[in-house]
């Protein structure tokens, strides 16, 4: 095979975004519903006298992102007004406020920036002043008489503030829409941001910004931003703290309902699949490791962000293990696999593993802590015998090709009685420490010698290959 006829991989396919006609046309894993949720509870508090603030929480990579944008393309769908702001993208601004409401008059929707913007200004001088809001000729004053200007610039910064309400209530009342008369500002990533801003944008929302039927909607990780209070404030409540700035919070589900259309499409998306057709190897395992991948991703609660991680760093490695026949060696689908999905989901078992290869290797134990056995099936049973027994073999440093890895030798002597009936457990996994004779003898039987070409192949040696080419691709100091 030349590097002509090998399949391409896109390391880097474009992210996914909202199409304004469809926009939850690529909702695999359901997530509509909780856009509906919000929809209702904004239904249900915009008509008050109260400004509205909503906070959608949920823990890193569990899809708040996805289900806002999509959201927000809604409801503009429907002729309503809204915009999505995120927070991160203008985190080096001084004040949030200025990039918040040029993101408000600068939408496409609306014309507000055309009317209105010669007023906003004005409004906007007398607020967004890094410490007084105050012009030159306020500060002129405050030196000639310092209690007079003292007062001047409080004054000057009420009425500013009022300006700016009023404007905006304008703004809220012009843009009148079907379901519910009033305007939705998504306020994504906040609690990625530096502690001075996220505060500051809390406080000048709650502050300056409360205007009835502007209704701002926080997509955040509570546990987070309860640290970023802190981080900014000091030793407070930071619980109560963010009682007072949501009116109301909505929790995403602690684990997204996974579809095997999600993860299909996730190996589409990264060209995994079409590498895997490419070759006999992974063509012949590609739905048993997909089989294998998504109960483990169901069991473990891997959340999206999780899974398509996993899947990146599956087809980055793979597109990177062409040897010069245009084959790719038989440990893809069965040390890559625990590999990925340990790296992700448990960087120090993944490291100890790495590091320590002699023992009993903690990528296995913390694959199988993901796995609740007794649900699995046969075939599935089966696929983790397979990958356990590669495992051993490949976390383990050969003295020669003939030599067999000390679990290996632990599981023989037990199953013949060598070694008395104690198992000894020093290079075994967790999920082995109650194995009986009868099953030692089976996963022997399922040694992956069978597979392999010669075992020397199968050292030590490839599998500091594998995860130098994970650390190429997502190095240790750069993980999230």
């Amino acid at each position: 095979m030349t590097d002509g006829d090998r399949p391409k991989i896109d390391l880097n396919p474009p992210a996914l975004r909202p199409v304004a006609e469809a926009p939850w046309r690529d909702d695999t894993l359901q997530r509509r519903g909780i856009a509906s949720k919000l929809d209702a509870l904004v239904t249900d508090l915009i008509g008050g006298a109260e400004p509205v603030t909503i906070a959608l929480d949920g823990g890193y990579g569990t899809g708040k992102t996805f289900i806002l944008e999509r959201w927000v393309q809604e409801i503009v769908g429907r002729g309503q007004v809204a915009v999505y702001y995120n927070a991160w993208e203008n985190d080096c601004d001084d004040d949030p406020l200025v990039s918040l409401i040029e993101t408000l008059t600068t939408n496409e929707k609306t014309d507000w920036g055309k009317r209105l913007a010669p007023s906003l200004n004005v409004a906007l001088s007398g607020i967004l002043h890094k410490y007084t809001g105050i012009d030159a000729q306020k500060a002129w004053t405050a030196r000639q008489d310092p209690a007079a200007g003292l007062l001047d610039a409080a004054r000057h910064r009420r009425e500013s503030r009022q300006k700016l309400k009023n404007i905006l209530t304008d703004l809220v009342d012009a843009a009148g829409a079907r379901e519910f008369p009033g305007v939705v500002v998504v306020v994504d990533e906040l609690d990625r941001c530096r502690p001075t801003f996220a505060n500051e944008l809390m406080e000048r929302v709650k502050h300056v910004l409360n205007v009835p039927g502007l209704v701002f909607v926080f997509g955040v990780n509570i546990v987070a931003l309860r640290k970023t209070v802190r981080a900014f404030y000091g030793d407070i409540d930071a619980h109560q703290y963010l009682l007072r700035m949501f009116t109301v919070t909505l929790h995403m589900p602690p684990g997204a309902p996974l579809s095997s259309a999600y993860l299909q499409g996730l190996v589409d998306r990264h060209g995994l699949r079409e590498f895997c057709n490419g070759n006999p190897y992974l063509k012949r395992d590609l739905d048993i490791i997909l089989d294998l991948f998504e109960f483990v991703a169901t069991a473990g609660r891997l959340t999206p962000r999780e899974m398509e991680r996993a899947v990146w760093l599956l087809s980055k490695v793979a597109a990177a293990s062409l040897d010069r026949d245009g084959q790719v060696n038989a440990m893809f689908p069965l040390v890559l696999l625990p590999l990925a999905i340990v790296r992700v989901k448990n960087p120090d078992a993944y490291y100890e593993t790495v590091s320590r290869p002699d023992s009993a290797p903690a990528v296995i134990n913390c694959f199988f802590e993901l796995i609740h056995e007794p649900n699995l099936r046969d075939r599935q049973l089966n696929s983790l015998d397979r990958l356990e027994m590669t495992m051993y073999r490949v976390c383990h440093r050969h003295p020669s090709p003939a030599s067999e890895p000390p679990a290996y030798v632990a599981l023989r002597e037990f199953a013949t009685e060598e070694g008395g009936s104690n198992l000894n457990e020093q290079y075994l996994s967790r999920r082995l420490t109650r194995i009986t004779k009868e099953r030692a003898r089976e996963l022997l039987e399922v040694s992956p010698q069978k597979y392999l070409a010669d075992g020397g192949t199968w050292a030590f040696g490839p599998l500091q290959s594998i995860t130098s080419r994970f650390d190429l691709i997502w190095p240790k100091d750069q993980m999230p």
